[in-house]
Parts: structure tokens; C-alpha cells; sequence
């Protein structure tokens, strides 16, 4: 019937119960709630008001934002350590720090609450964000399967939907493997390896001085200092000759495929193997993709021998799409 008033409680009085009304009943509606009651009578009361949970962003915004914007508020969010991170549309930037305070009153376990503002750039990988609530600290710990990863998203980057990827990869990896990380980032590639595998050596190479800085303090909070090196440098720039590697971790999708030489350098001579993340536009032919992977290791003077797994990682944006392969190399 649409006639209960929902923000008001309803009364017990001794024998009765009191119901709040939003408006009087018609005729037909008398009826059938006198056929469904033993007794009905209509009075005046004063109700006490019933705070209703608000469980999103477009109920609690529901009366601040024209219908148009409420179609368009984000119903997703990445999470790292205490801080959470929304992607808002263009057409929501005016209302941002509105969403970002109703978002807090909603989720108040975040200390921090940050919106994108502009794609990840340059060569320290780092993406610019707006504060929305919370600060004006943004250096956080993330927990990822055991491990802990002290960082500040405002200086390096990150990604915590990575997270089941760099599970994958662990398995398979065998005993007393060198691996050689390209691009580490605050480490969480080489230290969820060197937690999980017994590995000979890890070399985690950033050409982000706050990267490497992050990620010698999170080999030490895993305890890892045995298995990984650190190394402050441009990956694709260092000697041929300086590894001799089983395994390559190229985690840089905008420019792993013109590394792929290089990478290919640092294998032994008898080969191994080469995980590669590129970024491609959904329905790119794989067939293409794979052509163009086999001429960049030809260029060192490789051969691929396999493609031994591809996948989707992960979307990043409209038709945008972040795929592995696994690669073996001789």
C-alpha cells in the first residue's frame, strides 16, 4: 500500500501496537486491513524517528546529487593498507570531495580516502591523486597473503589487484631459481616469491629512488634480506652480462615489450623463462601480439620456444585490458 511511515518507529502499547502512517488510507485500504486485524483504529501519536542505515554512496547522496550523477558514482574501489582509492568520472569531479566525505561516513575503518586524477607517468610510474578525506599522511601498510607492504601510493606504484597474479607466479617457480624482477616497484613480485620458494637469489631493479627505498624496508619487515637485492637503476639499461637469470618478471605493461631484448639478455644461456604484462585494448588479436612478442626476442637473438600461458589480469578501463604471458625462451 505505500502508506507505513519508514523513518518513524512503531510504538508497542500494552495490548496494541502502534503503526506510524506516511498519509491517511482510502476506503479500499480500511477494508483490507480490517479484514487482516482483529481491531483498527486510526488516532494521533508522536513517534520517535528511526535512523535508517544508509548501505552506499547513491543512498546517502540520494537527496545531494541530481539523478543523472547518482547513475554515475563509483561502485568500486581499490584498497591499499588504510587507504582507499575511487576512480570518479569527469562529469563528478565538481561533487568529488562530497563523495569522499559521504564515502568516509559510510566506510570510517579507512583512514584515507583519495580519487585518481590522471593516468599513472612518467618513469617513476606514479599516478596523481586528490585527497579527499583523511591525510594529510599517505604512507600506509598493505597485507597481501602473509606479507606487508609499507608504501605511499602518492610516490610509487602499486596494485592490489595484482595480488592472485603474483600467487600464479609462485607456483612456478622451482628450487634454487635466480630471478630477476625489472621493474619491483615497492618489491611485491620478489618478496612474495622469496616468502613462498625456496630461490637461489632475487634482483628487484627500480629506476624509482622511493621504490627501492620502500621496498628495502619491506624485505626487512618480511625477513627476506637473504634472498633479494635491491638495485636503484634503469632495467633496460644495465649491462648484458651482469646476470645470468632462470626467470624474468616484467611487470611494466606500457613498455615491456620493447624490453623484451634486454630481458632476454639477462636469461642464461641455455634459456628460461619470461613473464610479460602488456596492456591491450579488448579483442586485440592475440595472434598479432604473439607475432610481435616472437620478433622482439628474435632481435637478441632468442627463440621463443612456447607460449605457455596467456590471461587476462585484469581490466583497466573501457575495452582496456591487462594481460600475462608466460613465456619460455632459448
Amino acid at each position: 500500500m505505500g502508506i507505513l511511515q519508514k523513518n518513524m518507529k512503531i510504538r508497542p502499547e500494552k495490548d496494541d501496537v502502534i503503526i506510524p502512517l506516511s498519509r491517511f488510507p482510502s476506503e479500499n485500504e480500511i477494508t483490507i486491513l480490517k479484514s487482516k486485524m482483529d481491531s483498527l483504529e486510526f488516532c494521533t501519536y508522536e513517534f520517535e524517528e528511526r535512523k535508517i542505515l544508509k548501505k552506499n554512496l547513491s543512498q546517502v547522496l540520494e537527496n545531494k546529487l541530481p539523478p543523472n550523477a547518482l547513475a554515475s558514482l563509483p561502485r568500486s574501489y581499490d584498497v591499499i593498507g588504510d587507504i582507499a582509492i575511487l576512480e570518479i568520472p569527469n562529469e563528478l569531479f565538481k561533487y568529488r570531495k562530497m563523495i569522499g566525505d559521504s564515502f568516509k561516513l559510510l566506510n570510517p575503518h579507512y583512514n584515507t580516502i583519495l580519487a585518481k586524477d590522471g593516468p599513472i607517468s612518467d618513469i617513476f610510474r606514479v599516478r596523481d591523486f586528490i585527497i579527499l578525506n583523511g591525510g594529510p599522511s599517505t604512507v600506509t601498510e598493505h597485507n597481501e597473503y602473509g606479507c606487508k607492504f609499507r608504501l605511499d601510493p602518492l610516490k610509487v606504484y602499486f596494485s592490489p589487484r595484482l595480488s592472485s597474479e603474483r600467487q600464479r607466479v609462485t607456483t612456478n617457480i622451482k628450487k634454487g631459481e635466480i630471478i630477476i624482477d625489472m621493474f619491483s616497484g615497492v618489491g611485491p613480485f620478489s618478496i612474495v616469491i622469496a616468502r613462498s620458494c625456496d630461490v637461489k637469489k632475487i634482483y628487484g631493479i627500480d629506476i624509482n629512488p622511493c621504490a627501492t627505498n620502500f621496498m628495502l624496508q619491506n624485505i626487512k619487515i618480511n625477513k627476506c634480506q637473504n634472498k633479494i637485492t635491491v638495485i636503484l637503476a634503469d632495467s633496460t639499461k644495465i649491462p648484458y652480462d651482469s646476470f645470468s637469470a632462470d626467470r624474468v618478471i616484467m611487470n611494466l605493461p606500457e613498455k615491456s615489450l620493447d624490453a623484451i631484448p634486454q630481458a632476454c639478455q639477462f636469461l642464461k644461456p641455455e634459456g628460461g623463462f619470461i613473464h610479460l604484462y602488456l596492456f591491450a585494448s579488448e579483442g586485440t588479436s592475440i595472434e598479432i601480439l604473439s607475432e610481435h612478442i616472437r620478433s622482439k626476442i628474435k632481435l637478441s637473438g632468442r627463440k621463443l620456444v612456447a607460449l605457455e600461458a596467456i590471461r587476462i589480469v585484469k581490466e583497466i578501463g573501457p575495452r582496456e585490458q591487462q594481460l600475462a604471458f608466460d613465456l619460455k625462451v632459448d
